[in-house]
């Protein structure tokens, strides 16, 4: 799928050792919310193809499966205290917030929202359901006669979700085909846009659940 652009972001942040998710812990990375995304690199998605031989001749192509996934992500600014909880990071009474030898970053989902390059007027979403942030670097340089800025770098290590073993999902919001909630409840376990207020979380599910077996 051809891009054009990145526009926003969203992650969910699971809540300890299950695969369910709060709805107040799904934060958007966007300017309304003092947010900017520069650019998410996404590698590994399919396996290295690693032929198995036997017989004098290759017997499997082998591949089957994930790769090992992780992103490069980068962003003008996550907005502070969403950057702390996706990082695991401990919070300290006077704004203080660090990361020491018994920080463990949470579960998150990342969605990444972008535009069709065939046509921009189409949105494209994708999503890794399962995986956690790490901070890469924090680079301050001195300002010259323009400001200088240290963008957020952070990886994201994807791996695959227990409930189902999937791990990336990708779609384009075409009228035909495209469902919001079917894709927001694929990848959060809730219809994120018309979910009632006083609901607050669902399990994920396993798409296989609605087909009959």
């Amino acid at each position: 799928m051809a891009l054009s652009g990145f526009q926003s972001a969203r992650i969910g942040i699971f809540d300890p050792n299950t695969e369910n998710i709060q709805k107040d812990n799904i934060f958007n990375v966007d300017p309304k919310e003092k947010g900017s995304v520069v650019s998410a690199t996404i590698s590994n998605i399919s396996p290295t193809i690693t032929p198995i031989y036997g017989s004098d001749q290759e017997w499997k192509a082998g591949g089957k499966g994930v790769g090992a996934i992780s992103v490069a992500f980068i962003a003008n600014a996550i907005p502070l205290a969403v950057r702390q909880k996706i990082l695991g990071m401990e919070t300290f009474d006077g704004g203080i917030a660090g990361i020491g030898k018994k920080t463990q970053s949470p579960y998150c989902i990342f969605e990444m929202i972008s535009h069709d390059a065939v046509d921009e007027s189409i949105t494209a979403h994708l999503a890794l359901v399962k995986g956690t942030f790490h901070l890469t670097s924090v680079a301050p340089k001195t300002n010259t006669n323009t400001t200088v800025y240290d963008q957020d770098q952070l990886t994201f290590t994807a791996t695959t979700r227990d409930s189902d073993g999937f791990a990336y999902f990708e779609a384009l919001e075409d009228e035909k085909d495209f469902d919001t909630n079917k894709w927001e409840t694929m990848i959060y376990g809730m219809p994120l846009t018309t979910i009632d207020g006083g609901s607050s979380s669902a399990s994920n599910v396993n798409p296989t659940d609605s087909t009959d077996k």
